[in-house]
């Protein structure tokens, strides 16, 4: 009887021991996938525009994301359900008492809560990545197969509807947009209204970027304070055309590095968030006709007021070619174009404002935008028939900034970078070369404008048309010449 019970004593040890190991064994892989998960995550939110290549297939660090958010949450679940935290040592017995389990009611309920405040914290992790998932599912953009009435004659000119609206409409988003749809049948004036109500409403909230504080964005905010960014402004627009039963899309993206507004941010707020993109932008793409256009209200707002000096229409239902010059969506599909672009080829072509596809213009040379010559850069450009302007060519040397200096030695400011002229053909030929000398190796930016010419002198402003880099090396070396015949 003795041996027996020793037996049974034993095996139950055994048994426990066992039980504990694997329990052990079960948190440890629990941990270490919900670390992996929680990596995953983290890496996809600090390179949300980075793309993972698996064969043939793209895979989207957005779905990873969310991949990662249900995975972490199904490890929590199946802890709850399945790993019980029995703290009596002194109990042989395998069954936890009540109130050394965990009840897994609790555990998912503080799991969601957790859940809940990180997206109220920071409601891009899911909203933002949702705008640009669902509506790629649902609307299958494709290119456009006709053209938008742009570039828009009327340039300058607010829609009269727009204008003239009385606060008394004004008193939501959607009295605004069903006022804007009954005064105007035209589906493309109809989408000019909508594009010119946000930008003669809302003001560039450039606190944002000075302060690196971010107030709410969504569209009623920003109808009611009249102040937004990017996001803001493509929440605006989206709302007023889904108002009225227009498909509208929130698109996220990023703009050329050399086009970010990194000038006008501080360099202390630069510092704290050193590994934020400020690249990144959103826009929109709206549905007319059953073709798909894009429109940006945020680059067309160019001076944020109610007037029609800070108004222009370059970014209202442009081609999709003259937009990928400087606009580069998450989603590929909604580049709207047959043949797209990748990251890098995206930064390497030349930047070329919208004005340069209105003006029906076309580069031959340099095909990228920065170059490595030795000494002359041409530029080449085929020019369409009778063209009546004379485009201009200035340049300056890009100066390297000091990273550091003495605390006791203050900075000298920066002078304004020296601007030269280049030297261009006469355009009665089809294709304009422009000369640019360059005194002396270094970076050179070189800035294209078209201007209208009436009796040798000019008559109207300017209208930039892009930007060029070259980058000039050490001049060669005139070989010296050798008199072999000389004796020594």
């Amino acid at each position: 009887m003795a041996d027996s019970l020793e037996n049974e004593f034993l095996d139950l040890v055994r048994k426990r021991r066992k039980n504990k190991r694997t329990l052990i064994l079960k948190r440890i892989g629990a941990i270490v996938l919900i670390a992996i998960g929680s990596s995953v995550l983290g890496y996809w939110l600090f390179h949300r525009n980075v793309t993972f290549n698996i064969g043939n297939f793209v895979v989207s660090p957005m779905l990873i994301g969310l991949v990662a958010i249900f995975f972490i949450m199904g490890l929590l679940v199946y802890a709850a359900k399945n790993l019980t935290f029995n703290k009596t040592h002194h109990k042989l017995s395998d069954k936890p008492t009540k109130r050394t389990l965990i009840k897994r009611k609790y555990l998912l309920g503080y799991s969601l809560l957790i859940l809940a405040i990180i997206i109220q914290v920071n409601p891009w992790i899911i909203n933002n990545h949702l705008n640009g998932l669902i509506p790629r599912l649902i609307y299958n953009p494709q290119p456009p197969t006709s053209n938008s009435p742009w570039p828009w004659p009327n340039q300058k000119m607010i829609h009269p509807v727009v204008a003239g609206m009385t606060e008394d409409i004004e008193k939501s988003i959607k009295s605004v947009a069903e006022y804007i749809d009954k005064k105007e049948p035209n589906p493309y004036l109809k989408i000019k209204a909508l594009h010119d109500y946000v930008i003669s409403r809302v003001t560039y909230d450039l606190d944002v970027l000075k302060t690196g504080r971010r107030p709410r964005q969504d569209a009623q905010t920003v109808f009611l304070t009249h102040k937004g960014v990017c996001e803001g402004y493509a929440n605006l627009f989206k709302a007023l055309g889904q108002a009225i039963g227009i498909d509208v899309v929130y698109i996220l993206g990023k703009i050329r590095q050399d086009l970010a507004p990194v000038d006008v941010i501080p360099e202390n707020i630069r510092l704290l968030k050193s590994n934020y993109d400020w690249t990144n932008h959103a826009w929109n793409a709206v549905k007319v006709e059953g073709n798909w256009q894009l429109v940006d209200t945020t680059w067309d707002d160019t001076n944020s007021g109610n007037s029609a000096e800070s108004y222009h229409g370059n970014y209202l239902m442009l081609p999709p070619k003259a937009m990928i010059m400087s606009h580069l969506p998450q989603q590929e599909d909604w580049q709207l174009l047959h043949k797209v672009e990748t990251d890098t080829s995206f930064e390497k072509q030349p930047i070329l404002a919208p004005q340069f596809f209105a003006e029906n213009l076309t580069i031959v040379s340099p095909t990228e935008y920065q170059t490595t010559i030795e000494k002359t850069a041409i530029i080449d450009i085929i020019l369409p028939p009778n063209y009546p302007k004379k485009i201009v060519a200035m340049f300056s040397r890009i100066k390297e900034k000091e990273t550091e200096f003495p605390l006791w030695k203050l900075p000298k400011q920066e002078e304004k970078p020296k601007l030269e002229q280049c030297h261009s053909q006469d355009n009665r030929a089809k294709t304009m070369k422009i000369y640019c000398n360059f005194s002396q190796p270094g970076i050179y930016q070189v800035n294209l404008f078209s201007m209208e010419y009436k009796n040798n002198s000019p008559s109207q402003g300017t209208n930039p048309l892009g930007k060029l880099k070259f980058q000039v090396i050490s001049y060669p070396l005139k070989q010296s010449k050798i008199n072999l015949n000389s004796g020594g």
